[in-house]
C-alpha cells in the first residue's frame, strides 16, 4: 500500500492533479496532499487513509453533489468505462463566509473490481479547473455581446470571393435596401447595379485599388487593402439612399486580393444633416456679410485679433485704419466703461459666466459716443482653458437713447416736460433723508392748484387749456430758486419742494412768488387775456415726517382748505388740520357702514294747504342714527356723501323706502286727493344712477298714483346741461311723476329755461321766508317767486315756515307751506298719529 501511496506521490509531484483512493470496505478516503489544499483539509498523514468520503462530499456545491454521487454509483454498478464529472467545491476555512468562494475541479475516476467481479475501490484524479471555467464564461460573454452587438449593428455586412465572383449579404445588408434576403442573390450586380451611374464609379476605383499590391510596388505606385467610400443607391422603393462601404481585401500568397469583406452603412440623415450645415453655414455667411452687426475674433494665445469691415466701419474707419490688436478695441471704450467691459469679459473667460454679453460705450473716430452691445463666446482646450474668443459688436446708440427718454418720460410730465408726482416723491424722500441728519436745514412742499381752470377748458377747448398750462409751468419754473424742484402732479395742480429754507417765512414768501407768476395776464395767441388765481398750500418739515407721501398729502390739505376758504389764498398746513382730515375720513368709513348696517333712516316733515291747515304730503328727510354719536346732522354727512359717491345708492334707497312708506299710509288714510311725497335727488343721483329706470321699476312694484311723488331737483343741476336734464325730466315727467324745484332763488337757473322745463312746483327757501319774520328785503323775493309760479301755473311751496305771522302773510301767495310751525320732521308713529288725528278732526295750526 505504501508503495502505491509513494507512486501517487511522485504522480502528483510531476503533474498538477491531486489524487484520490476510495476503499468501499472499509469506507475510509486517502486524499493526496494536492487534493486536500484544494479543499484546504489539513495535510495529516499521507501513509494512509485518514479521511472519511464525507470529508469531500459535504465541500461540494448543493447543485453538483447529485451528479458526483450518481458517478460513483454508475461504477459501483459494474460500468466499465471511467467516469469524468466538472464540479465546484469550497474550501473548509470558506465555511462560515457569507458567500463562499467555489472552485472547479473535473473529478475522473474508475473502479477496482475483486477476482470475483465485485468493485473494492474507487480510484481517481482531480485537478483544478477554475481559470479555464472562467475563461470559458468570459469567452461566452464576449461570444454574446458580439451576437448582440451584431444583430442591433446598423451595418449590413457583404463577403465577395473574388475568385468565384459570388458575394454573401447579410440579412441586415438586405434589409437597409428595405429587401428581404431572399429577394437577393449572390450575384454583384445586386450590389453594383443598384448603385447610381454617376457614382459606380467611386466603388470599382477603390475596389481596382486594391488589385495593385504586387505590381503597384514594382511600379513606384501606392496601394492599399482597405478602403472606405460613400455613394448613392436606389433601395427597393426606388428612393435614392447614401451608403458608407467599408472593406478589406483578403490577399493571396501573391498579394493579390481574393476575397472583399466588409460593411456598408445607411448615412442619409447625416449626409443630409452635413447638407443642412453647409446651407446653414452659407446662410450664415450671408446673414453676416449683410448684418449691421461687426464681428471679431480673438485668439488669445497670440493676441492676434480679426475685425470685420462692418466693425471697422461702425466706428467710421477703414479697412487699413485698425490693426489686429485687443489695444485697437480697447483705447476707444469711455474710461467710465472700459473696467466693466474687462470684467465681462474674464468672467467668462474664467467660465463664471456661459457666455458674453455687456453694453458699453466707445468713440468713433470723429469723437462721439455710440453704446454698444458686445456678445461672445470662448473656444476652450481639452484642459479647459480659453484659447480663443470670438463673437459680434452691434450699434444700440438709438436704442439707449429711446431707454433714456422713456426713463425720463416715466418720471416727467409730457407736455410740460416738468417733473411729475413719482420724481417729487423721490426728491422729498432724499430731503427727508438730508433732515434727519443733525444740523440740516428744513425745506417745504408747496402745492399750488389753479382756480377754475376747468372753465377756461370748457370756454376756450382743452388746446387752449394746455397752451395756459405750458406757460403757467414756465412762470413757475422762471420763479423757482436754483435747486427747487418744480412738478406738475394732475391737469391744473403744480408742486414744489422748496429746499435748504431759513425759517418758514422763506417758504410763504416762495409761495407768494409762484401766487403773483401766475396771477399776471396771459396772453392767448387769439390776443385774448385770462387773469388766473391760484390756492396754495403749504407744508414744513419741521412738522415731523417719516413719508414723502405724508408731507405731499398735508400740503394738499392745506391747499384744499385755502381753496375752501375763498380761492387765491395761501395755507400753511397745521395738526389741527390733519385732524379735521382723519375725521373726515373716519366719517366715510362710518357712513359707508351705516348704509350697509341700515343705520339711515327717514324722518316725515308734514307739507300742509295753507288754506286749510290740512296735512297734503310730506317731504322725506335722511337722518343717520350713529350708534356712538346718536341722530348726525344731514348738514353734516350729505355734503361727504355727495363727494364720495355714496349719495347715489343712499338716495335709491331713500327713494325706494319713502314710496313704501306713502303706499302704506296712502292705504291707511284715503283721502280724496290722495297725500303725496316729496323727495330729494342729488345731482349725481339724478344724471349717473339712471334715475329714470330706478323710478319705473319703482313704481311698477309699489301701487301708488305716479302724480303723488314728487321729486325735488335742485337749481344748480339745471344749468350745468339744460338740455340732457331736460329731456331726463321730461322721461319722469311722462310717468306723470310730478318735479320740484327745491330752494329756487337761491341758485342760477336761467328764466329763459325755466319755461322750457317740465316743471310742476318751485320751493321757496327759508332764507326768503324768514326775513318776512325779520323785515328784510327779501321778503319781497317772496312774492316775486309766487307770482312767476303763478304766471308758470305751478304750485308754489314755502319752506322754514316757523311763525304764524309768516303762515298769514304766505297764506295768499303760496298754496303749500312746511316748517315748525305746522310740525317737525318726525318719525313714521308720530306722523301716522298726526294723520289720525287729523281725521279725527283736530287739525294742524291753521294760519290766524
Amino acid at each position: 500500500m505504501n508503495t502505491n501511496i509513494d507512486r501517487y506521490l511522485l504522480a502528483e509531484k510531476a503533474g498538477t492533479e491531486g489524487v484520490w483512493d476510495w476503499d468501499l470496505r472499509s469506507d475510509t478516503l486517502y486524499l493526496s496532499p494536492r487534493f486536500k489544499e484544494f479543499l484546504g483539509l489539513p495535510p495529516g498523514d499521507s501513509s494512509r487513509g485518514s479521511n472519511r468520503p464525507n470529508d469531500w462530499l459535504s465541500l461540494v456545491h448543493p447543485e453538483d453533489v447529485d451528479w458526483l454521487h450518481a458517478s460513483f454509483e454508475a461504477q459501483m454498478v459494474g460500468l466499465s468505462v471511467p467516469f469524468q464529472i466538472e464540479h465546484r467545491v469550497r474550501r473548509v476555512d470558506s465555511t462560515a463566509a457569507a458567500t463562499p468562494h467555489w472552485r472547479w475541479l473535473v473529478c475522473r475516476g474508475m473502479a477496482v473490481m475483486d477476482d470475483s467481479g465485485e468493485p473494492i475501490r474507487l480510484v481517481g484524479s482531480v485537478a483544478d479547473i477554475t481559470d479555464r471555467k472562467h475563461a470559458e464564461k468570459e469567452l461566452r460573454r464576449s461570444e454574446e455581446r458580439y451576437a448582440l452587438a451584431a444583430a442591433a449593428s446598423n451595418d449590413g455586412l457583404y463577403d465577395w470571393d473574388l475568385v468565384t465572383d459570388r458575394v454573401y449579404f447579410s440579412p441586415r445588408w438586405a434589409s437597409l435596401l428595405g429587401l428581404s434576403p431572399g429577394e437577393l442573390t449572390d450575384n454583384p450586380q445586386e450590389w453594383l447595379g443598384r448603385i447610381l451611374p454617376a457614382d459606380r464609379a467611386i466603388l470599382t476605383d477603390a475596389m481596382a485599388a486594391l488589385g495593385g499590391a504586387a505590381a503597384g510596388v514594382e511600379a513606384g505606385a501606392e496601394s492599399e487593402a482597405a478602403f472606405q467610400v460613400e455613394y448613392r443607391m436606389r433601395n427597393a422603393a426606388g428612393a435614392i439612399r447614401w451608403m458608407a462601404c467599408r472593406g478589406i481585401a483578403v490577399l493571396d500568397a501573391d498579394g493579390r486580393p481574393t476575397r472583399l469583406v466588409g460593411s456598408q452603412a445607411d448615412v442619409t440623415d447625416r449626409k443630409t444633416a452635413e447638407q443642412r450645415l453647409r446651407q446653414s453655414e452659407e446662410r450664415y455667411a450671408l446673414a453676416a456679410a449683410g448684418a449691421a452687426d461687426g464681428l471679431w475674433d480673438w485668439h488669445i494665445d497670440s493676441g492676434e485679433v480679426y475685425y470685420s469691415p462692418r466693425w471697422k466701419a461702425m466706428l467710421g474707419f477703414e479697412e487699413a485704419e485698425i490693426a489686429g490688436s485687443i489695444d485697437e478695441w480697447f483705447q476707444r471704450v469711455t474710461p467710465g466703461d472700459l473696467d466693466g467691459l474687462r470684467t465681462a469679459l474674464n468672467l467668462h473667460l474664467t467660465g463664471e459666466r456661459p457666455h458674453l454679453q455687456h453694453e458699453f460705450r466707445i468713440r468713433d473716430k470723429a469723437g462721439l459716443e455710440l453704446w454698444m452691445l458686445v456678445r461672445g463666446l470662448a473656444v476652450r482646450n481639452e484642459k479647459g482653458c480659453a484659447v480663443r474668443m470670438a463673437g459680434s459688436m452691434t450699434d444700440i446708440t438709438a436704442r439707449k437713447k429711446a431707454e433714456q427718454q422713456i426713463l425720463f418720460d416715466a418720471v416727467h410730465d409730457s407736455m410740460t416736460g416738468l417733473p411729475n408726482r413719482t420724481l417729487l416723491l423721490d426728491r422729498i424722500g432724499q430731503a427727508l433723508d438730508r433732515n434727519r441728519r443733525a444740523g440740516a436745514r428744513p425745506f417745504a412742499t408747496i402745492i399750488i392748484d389753479l382756480d377754475r381752470f376747468k372753465a377756461i377748458n370748457d370756454a376756450l377747448g382743452t388746446s387752449a387749456g394746455d397752451r395756459v398750462l405750458r406757460i403757467i409751468a414756465r412762470r413757475l419754473d422762471a420763479s423757482r430758486r436754483v435747486g427747487d424742484t418744480l412738478a406738475r402732479l394732475s391737469a391744473d395742480e403744480f408742486a414744489v419742494l422748496v429746499d435748504e429754507l431759513d425759517d418758514a417765512g422763506d417758504a410763504l414768501e416762495a409761495a407768494e412768488r409762484m401766487a403773483r407768476s401766475i396771477s399776471r395776464p396771459v396772453t392767448l395767441e387769439e390776443g385774448r387775456d385770462i387773469v388766473l388765481t391760484a390756492s396754495i398750500g403749504v407744508a414744513l418739515s419741521q412738522t415731523g415726517y417719516d413719508r414723502a407721501e405724508d408731507m405731499l398729502r398735508d400740503a394738499s390739505l392745506a391747499m384744499y382748505r385755502a381753496k375752501s376758504g375763498g380761492r387765491a389764498r395761501i395755507d400753511v398746513f397745521d395738526a389741527n388740520l390733519r385732524r379735521q382730515a382723519m375725521a373726515a375720513m373716519q366719517m366715510e368709513a362710518d357712513l359707508r357702514a351705516a348704509l350697509e348696517q341700515g343705520q339711515l333712516c327717514l324722518h316725515y316733515q308734514p307739507i300742509v294747504l295753507l288754506e286749510t291747515g290740512a296735512i297734503a304730503g310730506f317731504e322725506a328727510l335722511m337722518r343717520w342714527n350713529h350708534p356712538d354719536r346718536g341722530l348726525v346732522s344731514p348738514a353734516e354727512f350729505i355734503p361727504l356723501a355727495e363727494e364720495t359717491g355714496l349719495i347715489a345708492p343712499m338716495g335709491r334707497w331713500a327713494l325706494g323706502e319713502a314710496v313704501r312708506q306713502l303706499a302704506a299710509w296712502q292705504a291707511r288714510f284715503p283721502r280724496a286727493t290722495p297725500l303725496f311725497m316729496s323727495v330729494n335727488v342729488s345731482t349725481r343721483q339724478f344724471r349717473d344712477d339712471d334715475i329714470v329706470g330706478a323710478v319705473r321699476d319703482l313704481l311698477d312694484e309699489v301701487p301708488i298714483p305716479p302724480s303723488s311723488l314728487k321729486l325735488e331737483l335742485t337749481e344748480s343741476l339745471l344749468v350745468q346741461d339744460p338740455d340732457e336734464c331736460r329731456m331726463l325730466m321730461q322721461s319722469l315727467r311722462d310717468m306723470d311723476v310730478r318735479l320740484s324745484i327745491d330752494d329756487f332763488g337761491t341758485g342760477y337757473s336761467s328764466l329763459a329755461y325755466l319755461h322750457k322745463l317740465p316743471v310742476d312746483v318751485l320751493k321757496i327757501d327759508r332764507s326768503f321766508v324768514r326775513a318776512v319774520s325779520t323785515g328784510e328785503g327779501n321778503a319781497a323775493i317772496v312774492q316775486v317767486i309766487a307770482g312767476l309760479a303763478t304766471i308758470l301755473r305751478l304750485d308754489c311751496v314755502a319752506e322754514g315756515v316757523e311763525t304764524a305771522d309768516e303762515a298769514v302773510y304766505l297764506r295768499g301767495l303760496c298754496q303749500y307751506a312746511q316748517g315748525y310751525h305746522f310740525a317737525r320732521p318726525a318719525l313714521p308713529e308720530a306722523v301716522e298719529r298726526l294723520l289720525a288725528a287729523e281725521d279725527e278732526h283736530i287739525a294742524l295750526p291753521a294760519p290766524v
